[in-house]
């Protein structure tokens, strides 16, 4: 592009001349072919920095580079901080992200703050527990299979208890959907299965590992004949084995958890397995979603991923390596 330059000397002159080539500038940027910003797309878990959710950045990360996205991750410190996860979806929907995917801490809070960034045109794909809201236009689910994992872990307890025995169960949450149903999954199929396995006793989670940790030793202090102990969160899992470890009782009552965070016990013998969520396929999902969205392309709203029962025997195997892989970083 040829510029012209005014032959008017002064300063007028010198004003005309930067004109024209700020003009022939702008012009000529477009035709170098500047590349516009990837999309962004917020990922906010329950909390960050654990072994149940920095799987997931690693398979949202690896889909999003592979899909020209880039990623905003962000979560609250503490996972019962429901506040903090609000707002950081209103963060996102104010910078105009492209999308969000959320793993709720909560389900009735958080029906509000999506429904108010679908109504502002951002994409939405929910991780690990339905919200009551339908999928559908700019809306999607990824859920693990809570029915599975309830069913897995009533299996586990009828083996090593080899069909007789007595149970509690801990961390029964009613603020999240995803909690309730794997409550009920284990009830059904451990009564189907094992009718002379019972339930001896039922505590509500509480908000923390150490509220948890204090029910659990209330639980061994009363007297209560418990063979075995299934915790149905992170939390749970991690209270009641420092109870048991506490209480000497952890090579007694044998305890099955949920939701990868604590595995070292595993390798002892302490926790005697602990049913994961895949985390890692869920990320990927989600972002594979979240991309089909942004492309408009048809396809299923609502995933299910199968979680695995994780054992000393099976800890090191190249299919838990997978699961917790937490490779989010992009390979040099």
């Amino acid at each position: 592009m040829k510029i012209v330059e005014s032959r008017r000397s002064g300063s007028a002159g010198s004003c005309t001349r930067l004109l024209v080539l700020a003009v022939a500038i702008a012009a000529v940027l477009p035709i170098a072919g500047c590349k516009p910003a990837n999309p962004v797309i917020a990922v906010i878990p329950r909390t960050c920095g654990t072994a149940l959710w920095e799987p997931e950045h690693a398979g949202a990360a690896e889909v999003a580079r592979s899909s020209g996205l880039d990623i905003y991750w962000n979560a609250p410190m503490r996972d019962d901080d429901t506040a903090t996860q609000i707002s950081l979806i209103g963060k996102a929907q104010a910078r105009g992200y492209a999308g969000i995917i959320v793993s709720p801490i909560e389900t009735l809070p958080l029906r509000t703050p999506i429904r108010r960034a679908l109504a502002h045109g951002t994409s939405v794909v929910v991780v690990g527990t339905e919200l009551g809201i339908p999928p559908g236009e700019k809306l999607a689910y990824v859920l693990n299979d809570e029915e599975a994992g309830g069913r897995m872990a009533a299996q586990r307890i009828g083996s090593i208890l080899h069909g007789e025995g007595s149970v509690a169960i801990l961390g029964i949450d009613p603020r999240l959907m995803s909690n309730i149903t794997r409550e009920r999954s284990f009830e059904t199929a451990l009564a189907n299965g094992f009718p002379r396995i019972r339930v001896a006793v039922r505590r509500f989670g509480l908000s923390s590992v150490p509220q948890e940790q204090q029910a659990a030793e209330e639980l061994l202090s009363n007297g209560e004949k418990i063979d075995a102990i299934v915790a149905l969160s992170l939390a749970s899992t991690r209270g009641a084995y420092y109870a048991l470890v506490e209480f000497g009782k952890d090579s007694q009552i044998k305890l099955v958890g949920f939701d990868q965070d604590l595995l070292p016990p595993v390798r002892t013998g302490g926790i005697d397995s602990v049913v994961v969520q895949n985390t890692y396929e869920m990320g990927q999902l989600a972002m594979g979603l979240m991309d089909r969205e942004l492309h408009r392309t048809a396809g299923s709203s609502e995933l299910f991923v199968t979680p695995v029962l994780m054992t000393r025997e099976n800890i090191d195997s190249p299919e838990i390596r997978h699961i917790l892989n937490l490779s989010w970083w992009p390979s040099r």
